[in-house]
């Protein structure tokens, strides 16, 4: 973790390093590494302590493997693969460019002030943005850029191998943001970033491989 110290020279009040000892303990006696997150709340935990990043593992690395974005994305991934001349004939070591999804699903059409004032719609209409709103991935990281290696073999086997990297910070973003999200953030970012102390730097990473015929 970074200590904290670097940054102000002190303990800056919050009892960061006191909260960090602690943690720790706690990790050791469960048998938990404390440098891993199944969840949300363990991503927090990590973003109080001032941790410099964080990797996901267990419910919520499967959720981000299961993501509907992701899997779509893996179909037209597999579907290039193999259509090369070279797929079967021998092995292929490659990599895909880059690319950028958004995690937790989609929200409903229509403007977010609307859909906030409209409850009777909140179960029909506007159930993909409440979906949306309470899946943890929304949180943990929403909108990312992937990278995707891949193996081939003769046999027709694909390996894929994922990893990504996002950074967690609930603050506005003027400019590339719709007027709802940034006054929402205006709210949550203060409260977790200022007042909880909340890290607006921690790096979440994620990397896993998937194997399909």
């Amino acid at each position: 973790m970074t200590e904290f110290r670097n940054y102000y020279g002190t303990d800056p009040g919050w009892g960061t390093d006191a909260r960090r000892a602690l943690f720790n303990a706690a990790c050791k006696y469960l048998g938990i590494n404390p440098t891993q997150a199944e969840n949300i709340f363990g991503v927090g935990f990590h973003s109080i302590l001032q941790s410099s990043s964080v990797q996901l593992s267990g419910e919520i690395l499967n959720k981000v493997k299961k993501d509907l974005a992701i899997l779509n994305k893996q179909r037209e991934i597999v579907t290039e693969i193999k259509k090369r001349n070279d797929y079967k004939i021998k092995k292929i070591i490659d990599k895909v460019l880059p690319f950028g999804i958004q995690l937790g699903g989609q929200r409903a059409r229509g403007e977010m002030w609307r859909q906030a004032l409209e409850f009777w719609k909140w179960r029909t209409e506007y159930s993909a943005t409440w979906e949306m709103a309470f899946d943890e991935l929304t949180w943990a990281v929403r909108s990312v850029n992937v990278n995707c290696n891949y193996i081939a073999d003769s046999n027709g086997y694909i390996t894929l191998f994922y990893n990504l990297t996002d950074t967690l910070d609930l603050r506005p973003s003027w400019g590339n943001r719709s007027m709802e999200y940034n006054a929402i953030c205006c709210v949550l970012g203060f409260m977790y970033h200022d007042v909880l102390g909340g890290s607006d730097e921690l790096q979440v990473k994620a990397n896993w491989k998937t194997i399909i015929k």
